[in-house]
């Protein structure tokens, strides 16, 4: 719900956090436009950060190495039962061609088999792409480059021209459950 990348929340002590007026401010030291910024936040994200207002200094404290948030986000995708397709060809791991037709066993490094913290930064701009102005979106993802935001943009129209274009069978008097 904020588009920020990882270090951001991390950083972030509740001094810098005002729920009363909805905004948070991302400092200078820690993120990578190199510049102090207050942003908005959303009142979804107010609410959820009002119920562990109280747990200590920083708003998400995480004691341990940053790879070790890594890999419990990939147990907590695991444990709520989120599954990726493998797609591995099985002699060339490469993407199979759609009427491959083999079987084999899913093994870790069949990509993809997690979500990473920068899918979330993703989806939020493309999710918010033709929803906020260019300058908006680039203001709440704190890019530097308008260029870079403007990537985002355009793979998002992209991506909707292109579901809006999908070829969709003939399935007149058909009901989900045939």
């Amino acid at each position: 719900m904020t588009g920020w990348r990882i270090k951001e929340p991390l950083a972030l002590p509740w001094d810098d956090v005002s729920l009363d007026q909805g905004f948070a401010i991302t400092r200078a030291k820690d993120n990578k436009g190199r510049r102090d910024d207050q942003v908005p936040l959303h009142p979804i994200v107010v609410a959820h950060l009002r119920r562990i207002v109280d747990y200590g200094s920083m708003v998400f404290s995480w004691p341990r190495d940053k790879r070790s948030l890594y890999t419990d986000f990939v147990r907590i995708q695991a444990a709520a039962s989120i599954q990726f397709p493998c797609s591995a060809n099985h002699e060339h791991q490469k993407p199979c061609p759609p009427d491959c037709q083999k079987k084999h066993e899913h093994a870790q490094g069949c990509p993809p088999e997690h979500y990473g913290f920068h899918d979330l930064r993703r989806a939020f701009a493309t999710m918010n792409a033709d929803r906020l102005t260019g300058d908006a979106l680039q203001a709440l993802m704190r890019h530097k480059s308008y260029q870079t935001t403007q990537r985002y943009i355009n793979i998002a129209r992209q991506l909707n021209k292109a579901v809006d274009d999908l070829y969709v069978p003939d399935l007149a008097g058909k009901t989900p459950e045939d």
